[in-house]
């Protein structure tokens, strides 16, 4: 049966027709990624089955007692309280029915409860424990139990830091927020999650974080992403929305890709077949109709009207990119020298030292905030480093693309743009925007009103005209759809230049990368490769011993290090031992409040309560002393990733 059902939706937005009666539904445990070019309508579709965007016709109906959590894109919000207060409020019905529970607790406490002579006391305490026996059970289903354990992984798998819980949400950056708004509603746990671009403002780590959660996630959900690699990841049936309708497909993403492209081969084909089918027969009737094949020519004519006619298939329009061919620069594109940046106390580097060769295309990554964009804004000369210098190669030319889209004037529409680049005709300056998209009146649209996507195909356009021979990107395929994102990745791999790119899109950086720099809390190392290489490299590393070095201090200090890792992995399972039989504990006195036996004997039912409390506040210390503990075995190596 299933959790989420569309019926025949329709949607305008004043003339335009936006969706067409789509007809989709959402089974238990479906993961389903909702794909489509920028403007086609996957957002409208979101928060129509969110129920936050009323239709013009159809239906949406949830199964009864299934709750629906939606992730918009770019939400942020203010609210005064701290990071770990407002994920409190994901477990705001816990907490009430904890408040219900300690009122029970005070009433069974009272002795009157327990006065056979009182008139009803007995049928009143029998009420009370079978209300404070429900509630327990519930309590425990909202996740009263664990509340502090679930936000904190989920805070921390999501980029956050233990000394981010005390900082006022209204602090924290945009992206920061969205995080937030994420880790909130991963928590409040809804059986069905509508996710709109959920990856965006998350690093790579956060990104692997999320893949996981949602592969071992109970309930089922629908994502629209243009991460290919979390698509991949994530998803087993994908929707694909186009010219307003939707198409079903099984599999992932790759697989999706696959079959529509032989399912276009396949109506082309039988296009072309029903082409020549008509056309011969109406060669046919225009030479037989007036001669003696008249009646033959009229039965081929009425063949004509019955053809139920394919319609031809369309190839929606792609971005076309190319760089050209660029200047030769020298071997060495691009020195840093000892490269070393801080801002305050925070250390985001220290003597970065790389030699960037011709031809060479070198990714950046690390968590947000580690100093990726600010190497990049180091070498393009617009920052200063605190030490250390940046030579670029002899006959360099560097053009830069900020994910900020910086350099774009939100007063100019798209044409003024291409017009500061060169000095062509309104057609020469038409035709070329149409590669990047902009047709028709597209062109006359000032900056201001230009959608993210629209932006960056503007500022890809005006990069592409600077004639650049050293690429800086930074994020280029954010606001991309995967049709834009292809298209780029392209003309980065086939640039003759050099590239130096700060990305959180896996799939482009292994397409189009040689090598990777990794920038994470002060340290830096290269790896020569792309993507794929750098994590497999990670893995490998993070499993294999350390290799033996000279030096008796140092093989004291890593056995030392062994040994401290060790023992608090011992910790860790101590505790863990500690809680699997207070659990025990809990349980089988949530066996006993359950039991209508306890309620005839008042001075008992109390005992068990009591014991209920102590036992839940002995696991709550518990629950904080294994989180300490678990840390310093992850600080002293005692768990790998």
């Amino acid at each position: 049966m299933p959790v989420l059902e569309v019926g025949s939706v329709t949607k305008y937005y004043g003339s335009d027709l936006v969706l067409s009666a789509i007809n989709v539904s959402v089974e238990e445990r479906d993961r389903i990624g909702l794909v489509g070019r920028n403007g086609t309508g996957k957002t409208t579709l979101l928060r129509i089955m969110a129920g936050s965007l009323d239709y013009d016709s159809g239906s949406v109906t949830a199964a009864p007692g299934r709750t629906v959590g939606y992730l918009a894109q770019g939400i942020g919000y203010n609210s005064g309280n701290t990071l770990y207060e407002e994920m409190k409020g994901a477990f705001t019905r816990a907490f009430r029915i904890a408040h219900e529970m300690r009122e029970l607790e005070r009433q069974m406490a009272d002795p009157k409860m327990a006065d056979p002579e009182a008139a009803g006391s007995e049928r009143l305490l029998d009420r009370v424990m079978q209300r404070y026996s429900r509630l327990s059970t519930e309590f425990e289903m909202c996740g009263g139990y664990d509340y502090d354990v679930r936000i904190k992984t989920t805070l921390f798998g999501l980029g956050f830091r233990e000394d981010d819980l005390d900082r006022v949400i209204d602090t924290l950056s945009g992206g920061q927020k969205v995080r937030v708004a994420l880790a909130r509603m991963l928590c409040s746990a809804p059986d069905i999650l509508l996710l709109d671009e959920p990856t965006n403002h998350l690093d790579v780590d956060a990104c692997e974080w999320l893949e996981g959660y949602l592969r071992s996630f109970s309930g089922a959900f629908v994502v629209v992403s243009h991460d290919r690699y979390f698509l991949d990841a994530t998803t087993n049936r994908t929707w694909d929305l186009e010219d307003r309708t939707i198409t079903e497909y099984p599999g992932n993403y790759t697989f999706f890709v696959a079959q529509k492209e032989l399912a276009r081969e396949r109506r082309a084909e039988e296009y072309e077949r029903q082409q020549e089918l008509i056309h011969r027969l109406e060669e046919y009737v225009r030479r037989y109709k007036a001669g003696n094949r008249t009646t033959m020519a009229q039965s081929r004519e009425k063949m004509l009207a019955r053809i139920q006619r394919i319609e031809k298939p369309r190839q929606s329009p792609s971005m076309k990119l190319g760089f050209g061919k660029s200047a030769r620069t020298g071997r060495l594109a691009v020195v840093i020298d000892r490269v070393s940046k801080a801002f305050g106390e925070r250390r985001l580097f220290d003597r970065v030292e790389l030699a960037v060769e011709r031809g060479e295309r070198l990714g950046i990554v690390g968590p947000n905030g580690s100093g990726k964009t600010t190497l990049l804004r180091i070498i393009a000369g617009d920052l200063t480093p605190d030490e250390g210098s940046v030579a670029l190669g002899e006959n360099a030319s560097v053009g830069v693309f900020w994910q900020d889209l910086r350099g774009l004037n939100e007063e100019s529409t798209a044409l003024d743009e291409v017009y500061m680049m060169r000095d062509w005709t309104l057609g020469e300056a038409r035709s070329y925007l149409a590669r990047f998209l902009f047709r028709g009146d597209d062109v006359f649209k000032r900056v201001s009103v230009l959608s993210g996507g629209e932006r960056n195909r503007l500022a890809l356009a005006k990069l592409i005209l600077s004639a650049p021979n050293v690429l800086l990107l930074d994020e280029p395929t954010n606001h991309l759809d995967m049709e834009s994102r292809h298209a780029l990745d392209q003309a980065v791999a086939e640039f003759d230049g050099t590239v130096i790119c700060a990305s959180h899109d896996r799939y482009f950086l292994d397409q189009v990368g040689t090598a990777i720099l990794e920038i994470a809390e002060g340290r830096w190392r290269v790896y020569d490769g792309n993507y794929s290489y750098y994590r497999e490299k990670k893995a490998a590393e993070a499993v294999a011993d350390a290799p033996a070095a000279g030096g008796g201090a140092r093989a004291r200090s890593r056995a030392r290090t062994r040994d401290q890792a060790r023992e608090a992995v011992r910790e860790v399972g101590l505790i863990e031992a500690e809680i699997e039989q207070a659990e025990a504990r809990l349980a089988s006195v949530e066996v006993l409040l359950a039991s209508e036996d306890l309620y005839s004997d008042g001075e008992r039912a109390r005992e068990v309560v009591t014991e209920h409390r102590a036992l839940m506040e002995e696991l709550e210390k518990l629950y904080e002393a294994w989180e300490t503990a678990l840390g310093e075995a992850e600080t002293t190596g005692g768990y790998e990733d």
